[in-house]
């Protein structure tokens, strides 16, 4: 189970990828109508591109580092595992074995 519910909502929001804000365009006014300075917008963009791709090679980073973590936690996990030949008939540890 995922902790709390934004794991939940944010997996189901569609990335948006750095080649998608590349391929953006934007019309061009009407002669006569205001409009947007083209290149503060494209300058926008190329931000948010650079910010975009930042973010996904952070996850990337985390995400390896995540399965890393979790691959140590289970060696050391199994290597306090109980072994069954240390276990007594009763299915319980013995005196000496509960005090290591």
């Amino acid at each position: 189970m995922h902790s709390v519910g934004v794991f939940r909502a944010a997996s189901r929001l569609a990335r948006l990828c750095p080649e998608q804000v590349k391929r953006i365009r934007f019309r061009r006014t009407n002669f006569g109508r205001r409009g947007l300075a083209e290149e503060q917008v494209y300058g926008f963009l190329r931000a948010v591109v650079d910010e975009l791709t930042a973010r996904d090679g952070v996850e990337a980073g985390l995400r390896a580092e995540n399965a890393r973590l979790k691959t140590a936690l289970s060696q050391w996990q199994s290597s306090f595992a109980p072994r069954p030949s240390r276990m007594a008939n009763t299915g319980r540890w013995t005196e000496p074995e509960q005090r290591r």
